[in-house]
């Protein structure tokens, strides 16, 4: 066995081969995809590893057909790479190949071709929402900045659209303010579209059905979870789940000594911000859900309150992808389980 650590570029890659006695079999540099597809076609009975970022998956694509078995490491976790005073392409390849010998890395998530094209459209469509919310309050911001007074009404419904086209509005600003309007309408269209694609994708797909099933979930957001989890047995709690949406909290303990923090904000950031918008719609349907919120809003705020609803909802989502069950109103954590009665117990038979 060869254990390759590959220090991967979209220009040039640096590759580090080691054999089972840890003796360095090759090192060099490949000049384009090209030459590196030929190179790994010629390495004979090898594991690959190298770090997720930008072009990774030309790299996978690379790989197909080559024999050698391609694995990804995320870079955060290699922090004797990220610290390194003497950072360079050759000894991060060579320590790629030492943490893929012994073993000393966390794999990451490669998901396959299809997952990998469907993100493409469901992250597409979240940031063209982002880019309409923009165009939206550049449109408030004009017309604060003429000084027209603020109406009581949503002014991008159909019926308030004549008091944007009318409006009077003094020079450059009206002209600018024409150029929003046409930015949004075809911010609107493109959603649109990408709307009917998502909601074919979910016809077709009885999980998408599920998930709907829980309160402030629509056809985006069912597909920002499938496409984002990918494989849900992947995560083997409804926690690990949380941890990878980026919504536990921080936590910092020595001895007797334990503080909490904010959410920490990693893993996949399409579908935290997914699931804190669908939070707050959530609030509205769910009886047992806005309770929870107002009482974290009571002690805490409302950022942190609709947080914790987030967390709720994804710990709602990993027991329906796993047990194939629809939501349950009250409580997501026990979702599947036998219901219990309250000042009664549940005979368990071995």
């Amino acid at each position: 066995m060869k254990f390759v650590g590959l220090d991967y570029h979209t220009k040039s890659s640096y590759v580090s081969i080691l054999g089972e006695d840890n003796e360095e079999i090759w090192d060099g540099q490949v000049k384009s995809d090209f030459e590196l597809a030929e190179f790994l076609e010629c390495i004979d009975n090898a594991r690959v590893l190298f770090e997720a970022g930008y072009g990774w998956p030309r790299l996978a694509k690379i790989a197909e057909g080559t024999g050698v078995v391609l694995q990804m490491c995320h870079p955060e976790h290699n922090r004797r790479i990220a610290r390194d005073r003497r950072k360079s392409d050759r000894r991060d390849a060579r320590n790629l190949a030492v943490y893929l010998k012994t073993g000393g890395y966390k794999p990451a998530y490669m998901p396959g071709a299809d997952i990998r094209d469907e993100r493409q459209l469901i992250r597409t469509h979240i940031n063209l929402t982002r880019q309409l919310t923009a165009v939206k309050n550049q449109i408030h911001s004009l017309l604060a900045y003429a000084g027209m007074p603020k109406e009581g009404f949503n002014i991008f419904t159909r019926k308030s659209r004549q008091y944007l086209e009318t409006v009077e509005l003094p020079g450059y600003t009206r002209k600018v303010l024409d150029a929003s309007i046409e930015l949004l309408d075809f911010l609107t269209d493109l959603l649109k579209r990408i709307d009917d694609m998502v909601a074919g994708l979910n016809r077709r797909d009885p999980r998408a059905r599920l998930l709907k099933t829980i309160p402030g979930v629509g056809d985006i957001t069912a597909r920002v979870l499938l496409s984002e989890i990918g494989d849900i047995d992947r995560f083997e709690t409804d926690k690990s789940l949380s941890c990878y949406a980026g919504l536990t909290q921080r936590q910092r303990q020595s001895s007797d000594s334990r503080r909490m923090g904010g959410i920490t904000k990693e893993g996949s950031s399409h579908m935290r911000w997914t699931l804190v918008q669908a939070a707050w719609i959530a609030i509205r349907l769910d009886p047992a859900l806005k309770e929870f919120y107002e009482k974290i809003k009571a002690k805490k705020n409302a950022c942190v309150a609709v947080c914790a609803v987030a967390r709720k909802l994804t710990v709602a989502a990993w027991h329906i992808l796993k047990k194939q069950i629809p939501y349950k109103a009250g409580r997501p954590e026990a979702m599947g389980k036998p219901g219990v009665a309250r000042g009664k117990t549940e005979a368990v038979s071995g």
